[in-house]
């Protein structure tokens, strides 16, 4: 994973920079920029995963680098590290794309929270996939099928409906993306990627999450262990649905991982075509409306 930090202040690169290697990532590439027109060039050179930038810089703001990265729909994440604390430039940077503003002075450990859903399965996603061939032969269910799976093995009051194919922004990020194979061979068959609030309904569907545990998840976009594993119970539960047409077994999860950032492979998904993918909606009472994608190869 490539992190560029871009200050204008060397002792804040340092302080950025010995805070992220403190944290363990695996495998972390740092490098720094003291200006927008030196990120510039490292960006379009080295192509980082994560940009990390303060706003008030001498040739140009923060904030105009990070439009300068949604302009040329580059793929990489951005977020600030800056001395604005007002809320209303706050929310301009978050609605040009930031996807944190953390304020200084900030400690180590709310660097790391702040960071920590940004990162997290960055690596380990981009390989899930490569193996992936289209083989004709889909194991995908039919919805009403796995709703009546889903009532009858988990949650009675679980809604399940069909919605419009979902086309790709940066509010498919973070995600959840769980992996079915097929149980001879270990090939991967069909992916599922849902939302946030779609993983908090299937949760919430498998056993009592804690209402701060939810908040936490959807608004800061931190998923507890105990969510992803929940939520890869109530899907373990329900992959009865998904049916090998040639061995006539069903599949099997292999794996669910949180996706803190978008990747190739992964926006391609979204590019699927429609007989070859299901759309569809969950829902439970007092809980917001989570969304699913279902792809078959």
């Amino acid at each position: 994973m490539k992190i560029l930090i871009v200050d204008d202040s060397p002792a804040t690169l340092e302080i950025v920079r010995r805070a992220l290697e403190k944290f363990g990532y695996r495998k972390l590439l740092i490098r720094k920029a003291s200006s927008v027109k030196l990120a510039l060039r490292e960006i379009g050179n080295w192509r980082p995963d994560i940009v990390l930038t303060d706003w008030h810089m001498p040739d140009m703001s923060g904030l105009t680098l990070l439009q300068a990265i949604k302009k040329r729909q580059l793929n990489m994440t951005v977020a600030m590290i800056t001395t604005v604390d007002e809320k209303d430039k706050i929310n301009e940077a978050l609605q040009a794309g930031a996807r944190f503003v953390l304020s200084k002075p900030f400690s180590d450990q709310q660097l790391h929270d702040n960071l920590l859903p940004l990162v997290q399965g960055t690596e380990e996603s981009e390989v899930i996939l490569e193996q992936v061939e289209v083989n004709g032969q889909l194991a995908l269910p039919k919805l009403g099928q796995l709703e009546r799976l889903i009532h009858k093995q988990v949650d009675k009051g679980l809604v399940i409906q069909s919605i419009k194919p979902q086309d790709f922004d940066e509010t498919k990020v973070p995600c959840v993306m769980a992996i079915y194979e097929d149980r001879n061979n270990q090939k991967v068959r069909a992916v599922a990627l849902l939302d946030v609030y779609a993983t908090c309904v299937l949760a919430s569907s498998q056993q009592q999450i804690a209402p701060q545990e939810i908040h936490q998840a959807i608004h800061q976009h931190i998923l507890s262990g105990d969510i992803l594993e929940s939520c890869k119970e109530t899907l373990n539960a329900t992959a009865f649905a998904f049916l090998d047409k040639r061995s006539r077994m069903s599949l099997r999860v292999k794996t669910v991982k949180f996706i803190g950032t978008p990747f190739k492979k992964l926006e391609s998904m979204y590019q699927t075509p429609t007989d070859s993918r299901i759309d569809f909606s969950c829902q439970r009472e007092g809980m917001a409306l989570g969304k699913v994608l279902l792809v078959g190869f």
